[in-house]
């Protein structure tokens, strides 16, 4: 996968105009996960990407731990109602 297909399926997927608002979503959870996963399982995805997709992974910056601590804080408790109330695969 290429990025431009990649960013064509995530906005095709999560209904999104155009191919820069896939771009900013594909920034933006680039950028928690490598803020989330260790510097050694960010590396092996890192070299596992094909080339094109490596360098926008290189690119992207973590996303600041403060600010992931922060939206937990705030949507903590509001996450747990709402998956409480919403239906999954196990609790239908």
């Amino acid at each position: 996968m290429n990025r431009k297909e990649l960013l064509t399926k995530v906005r095709d997927e999560a209904g999104l105009q155009n191919l820069r608002q896939a771009d900013n979503a594909v920034r933006v959870i680039v950028g928690i996960l490598k803020a989330l996963l260790s510097e050694e399982v960010a590396l092996e995805v890192e070299t596992s990407l094909p080339v094109d997709l490596r360098e926008g992974w290189k690119m992207v910056e973590p996303y600041p731990a403060d600010i992931l601590e922060r939206e937990d804080m705030y949507f903590g408790e509001a996450g747990d109602r709402e998956a409480a109330q919403a239906p999954t695969i196990t609790h239908g």
